[in-house]
């Protein structure tokens, strides 16, 4: 989740321009962690009077069995502790990333300020039965962070639009691209950190996102679990495709959308556009047409690269030929970029992105150039799309006694949430799956989830 600042003056935003063309020239860039913890405090009698500042320099400047001191050294995967990690990482980050732990009930969420990235959790976080899903939500907002520095300087979130009650959830079908992008990137990175869990689904499994295959693919768009997938799989599923996609958003940000970035990735990487085109169709559960994957990977041109039309070919789009149809238009040897003074600073946070996790290598390596391709293209004919079938969602059924309405715990009550969640999407990839055990699971979940809304309104 993240929130919005409105733009200061025209002067102190030249000003911040003028410092981050400055750090262009420097070895490094300049970052540091200010850790603060807001504590609770409380009268004789319990209840809740005001809250203290303090400003900590590791997890042992807490008392021993502290919530938030066993927070700070949960390990990630890679055997660091979230501490050591944020520690670590904020040093190469263009300003000061500022991690408060607070007793208050709210809502973790990250901004960007002129006094650094601001990264805010929770007391709820602790009561989450699960390290992995402790461990998402702080990699979740660092995922954030790492868009905020990757992006420009003056790029600021905005556009942004969870709905009636501001709030996100995976199940949705959020109301703008922007949004699901924003959600589905921190996802998407936080993912890569944390075994592949976004807290109980497991990006790895094919069927992760079952739960979508009655949606349009352009519903399909606007959800954040959707468009982490895609990312999360592009990182894998490419060469060298975590080190490119990284590379894609410092080099071409900021990105409005799924669609934006595709676009960027395969200008920059014109020879991954089959690759690209095969983790939308699969994602989609098919429902992809020909126009939008022309649209997401080919900027809408009808005029393919043979292996991209290929693919088409395979997956029934378009129609299979011999391998001498068409013209080619390109056989323009492939070339390499290769100045770099021009791109040193993006070259470095690209690198930085990499060593986020935990990957050795220099702080000038080389992240994969962009090249043009030495591929033959191929003319699609207008129209001849081949069409796909659609489906109706399933229908909600009347409202039950809910069985969660006992949960006064937000954590808690997250966690049956994501697990009724589970149950359906598993439900939805069985195809042997009873109908009606369908439409209860699907009405479990949202029973679930209204509490989490309802115990989220309490929240200040």
């Amino acid at each position: 989740m993240i929130k919005t600042l409105s733009a200061r003056s025209g002067a102190r935003q030249w000003l911040v321009a003028f410092a981050f063309i400055l750090l262009a020239t420097m070895p490094a860039l300049a970052g540091s962690l200010n850790l603060v913890y807001e504590q609770v405090i409380k009268d004789s009698w319990g209840n809740e009077i005001g809250y203290r500042s303090t400003r900590l320099n590791s997890p042992n400047d807490l008392p021993v069995g502290s919530a938030w001191r066993n927070y700070l050294n949960l390990k990630l995967p890679d055997g660091k502790t979230i501490f050591e990690y944020a520690r670590d990482t904020s040093a190469y980050l263009a300003q000061p990333l500022n991690l408060t732990l607070s007793d208050r009930n709210q809502t973790a969420y990250t901004e960007k300020a002129y006094s650094g990235y601001n990264l805010n959790l929770y007391g709820y976080i602790n009561s989450f039965s699960s390290d992995s899903s402790k461990t998402f939500l702080f990699l979740h907002e660092f995922g954030h962070v790492a868009m905020l520095n990757g992006y420009p300087s003056s790029y600021r979130f905005s556009g942004l639009d969870y709905g009636d009650d501001n709030k996100h959830y995976l199940d949705e079908i959020l109301p703008n691209e922007n949004t699901a992008w924003v959600e589905g990137w921190a996802n998407a990175f936080a993912a890569q950190k944390n075994n592949g869990m976004v807290f109980s689904f497991n990006l790895n499994s094919p069927s992760s996102i079952a739960f979508l295959q009655n949606n349009t693919f352009a519903e399909m768009t606007h959800n954040e679990l959707f468009v982490s997938k895609v990312l999360y799989d592009s990182f894998g599923a490419i060469p060298s495709g975590r080190d490119k996609v990284f590379n894609t958003i410092s080099r071409s940000g900021p990105h409005s959308s799924l669609r934006d970035f595709c676009n960027k990735f395969t200008l920059l990487y014109p020879d991954d556009k089959a690759a690209l085109a095969r983790i939308l169709v699969n994602n989609s559960n098919g429902n992809i047409t020909l126009n939008e994957i022309l649209a997401y990977v080919n900027g809408g041109s009808r005029t393919v690269s043979r292996s991209l039309y290929d693919y088409l070919a395979q997956v029934g789009l378009v129609a299979s030929t011999g391998s001498t149809t068409g013209t080619p238009t390109n056989t323009k040897p492939t070339t390499t970029t290769t100045t770099t003074s021009s791109t040193s600073f993006w070259g470095r946070i690209a690198s930085w992105f990499s060593g986020l996790f935990g990957r050795a290598q220099s702080a000038v390596s080389a992240a994969p150039q962009p090249s043009v391709s030495a591929e033959p293209s191929v003319s699609l004919p207008a129209g001849g799309e081949v069409p796909t079938g659609g489906a109706t969602a399933p229908e909600l059924p009347g409202s039950q006694t809910n069985e969660f309405d006992s949960i006064n715990d937000l954590a808690r009550a997250q966690e049956l949430y994501y697990q009724a969640f589970a149950e359906y999407n598993r439900l939805m990839a069985d195809s042997g799956s009873d109908r009606q055990q369908v439409l209860r699971s699907r009405q479990r979940m949202q029973q679930a989830k209204e509490r989490v809304k309802q115990l989220r309104r309490q929240m200040r």
